[in-house]
């Protein structure tokens, strides 16, 4: 779809290019500073020099020439040179009918587009370990991959979303020996997975005084890898127990995928990946066994493929991953939400993908994230023993988030206040998450989370409630059924600086949703959405709706904020966040 500033844009070019003063490959326009009264400014050095004559004398020559040139029915407004620059103003009334009309009509499309059509991203996230809880740990990866591929596809493209299970490897050697030795959990769902990793530390730390322990979990390891029954019967208790618990937390979440292709998926592909690297000497077998790879790039270090025993590791699963991917999805891309301490696993990996002629064909993007702390700054980690665990942060959020709506809302039914205790809660730790960079670290603080104020989804949900409460108020004063489709004298009267200064802001969601694929970054969008609670918050108090001065102008302010309310909920939705009609 070919938005309101995007419009605006190529017709500035064009009336530029039709003067005839600078040649088409030299017009590049951007938008000014805020302190400059314009919308988008057209820096004329380059130009000017190219054409030999002073910047300042070509942006008031070109000035001239443009503003008599600009079509009535354009979105461009004022033109005005001011020294090397021609600015140039949206007009407002034809901006307020384009920006009502496109979210009005596209409704909760607005802001979608078809940049990626054609077009395939795998999005790797989540990825938990089987066998134990899901802890904050997971949390990152499993909100930012979703909001992705929420993104992604509001972008066109077709995405794939696979929750890559860690259950494979020598950990499970040790889960293994660890129920052998004490016996089989009686417990189930997060009580079982509590109990195995209780069997988990207490056999990892008897192996370190006992070299005989280690044998043992790494014989187990080999046994499940080699088809044992009884190994791979206790591992498919683990599997089904796991992802019967994580299931209830994604559902909380609003996650769901496309795949859920363990590590284990990849097994039978294994041996032939490692002959296929031996015989391109990507790899090479040591006198011991070991497959090792060395000397794909000077930064990283030799690693290996196998282990001397015959065993797999993380880089051979992952390697074959990649080669079914490109086999089954032949992806654009593959979008790996993995924290930043396995950077150099995913180095190695990418190296190892190009050595073997698999990167030639897709890109490998590594979006890092940081560490969450508690509201004290200590990293959470089970070793410390501060670590929360994914289920009971959800139900922590939503018991807080309770409270705030008993103090906002008591005169909603008990089911609702259950229903939108559990939006606002969840919410709280969505966007906790993805307000920031991802790369930076996130604080639990419940207090700034779960706030009516600032920079939170409390706040952003109250104001989408607070549209939808005035839009509920107006319905039963205006003949809404007569003002939909938008009445185009409508449109023209929201002239307020507030009023254009939120019609241009809600015009931004379609680059902004660019902007955040483009940089794999959905706090791109979480800044659009505050802006915009922000921008509703200065409106509703200079531009009153239900008590306006006039019918008409009290009818196009309805407009206006039904748009508003559409569009931020577009944008919540992005980010995996319900917006709750009464709060």
């Amino acid at each position: 779809m070919n938005y309101a500033l995007d419009r605006f844009a190529a017709e500035v070019r064009s009336v530029i290019s039709a003067s005839g003063k600078v040649p088409e490959a030299l017009i590049e326009v951007q938008v000014p500073k805020p302190s400059i009264p314009a919308d988008l400014c057209f820096p004329t050095f380059r130009a000017a020099k190219e054409v030999g004559m002073d910047a300042p004398r070509l942006a008031q020559e070109l000035a001239a020439a443009v503003s008599g040139a600009v079509p009535p029915d354009s979105l461009i407004g004022e033109v005005s040179a001011v020294g090397p620059f021609l600015n140039f103003a949206l007009h407002p009334q034809h901006l307020a009918a384009a920006v009502l009309d496109e979210i009005l009509c596209a409704s909760d499309r607005y802001g979608r587009e078809s940049t990626g059509a054609g077009k395939t991203i795998v999005v790797d996230y989540s990825s938990p370990n089987v066998a134990k809880r899901m802890h904050v740990g997971h949390i990152r990866s499993t909100i930012i991959g979703q909001s992705l591929i929420h993104i992604f596809r509001a972008l066109g493209y077709r995405v794939i979303g696979d929750n890559h299970l860690g259950d494979w490897g020598k950990q499970f050697g040790i889960i293994i020996a660890s129920v052998v030795r004490e016996g089989k959990p009686q417990t189930e769902g997060e009580e079982a997975l509590a109990h195995l990793e209780a069997m988990y530390t207490r056999y990892s730390e008897a192996m370190k005084d006992d070299p005989a322990l280690d044998e043992e979990a790494r014989q187990w390891s080999l046994r499940l890898e080699q088809g044992n029954a009884d190994a791979r019967a206790l591992w498919q208790w683990c599997v089904e127990t796991t992802l019967q618990v994580n299931q209830r937390n994604y559902d909380r979440l609003g996650v769901s995928f496309d795949h859920v292709y363990g590590e284990s998926f990849y097994e039978a592909m294994l041996p032939g990946m490692i002959q296929q690297a031996l015989e391109m000497n990507v790899a090479r077998r040591e006198e011991g066994g070991a497959v090792v790879v060395e000397g794909l790039d000077e930064k990283l270090p030799t690693f290996l493929l196998q282990r001397s025993d015959g065993g797999t590791l993380y880089l051979t699963r992952d390697i074959a991953t990649i080669a079914f991917r490109m086999r089954e999805f032949r992806p654009d891309q593959i979008i790996y939400v993995i924290g930043a301490p396995q950077e150099l696993h995913l180095r190695q990996l990418f190296a190892l993908s190009r050595a073997m002629g698999y990167a030639q064909e897709v890109e490998l993007v590594h979006v890092a994230f940081g560490t969450v702390f508690d509201a004290t700054g200590q990293a959470l980690s089970t070793r410390r023993g501060n670590m929360v665990y994914l289920e009971t942060l959800l139900d922590e959020a939503v018991a807080r988030a309770r409270g705030v709506i008993e103090q906002k809302q008591a005169d909603l039914s008990e089911e609702e206040k259950e229903r939108v205790a559990e939006m606002v809660g969840i919410g709280a730790v969505i966007y906790n998450d993805l307000y920031q960079d991802p790369r930076r670290n996130i604080t639990l603080d419940w207090d700034r989370m779960l706030s009516t104020e600032g920079n939170s989804a409390t706040y952003l949900q109250y104001s989408y409630a607070r549209c939808r409460s005035i839009m509920r108020k107006a319905e039963q004063a205006l003949s809404v059924e007569r003002l939909l489709p938008m009445d185009p004298t409508l449109a023209p009267l929201l002239i307020h600086p507030t009023e254009q200064q939120l019609l241009k802001h809600l015009a931004r969601l379609p680059a902004v949703i660019r902007e955040a694929g483009e940089r794999y970054t959905p706090f791109v969008i979480a800044d659009w959405c505050y802006t915009t609670a922000r921008e509703f918050g200065v409106f509703f108090e200079q531009c009153p709706v239900l008590k306006a001065e006039t019918p008409p102008l009290r009818e196009a302010r309805f407009l206006l904020v039904t748009a508003t309310a559409q569009a931020l909920k577009n944008g919540l939705s992005l980010l995996g966040i319900q917006a709750p009609e009464r709060m």
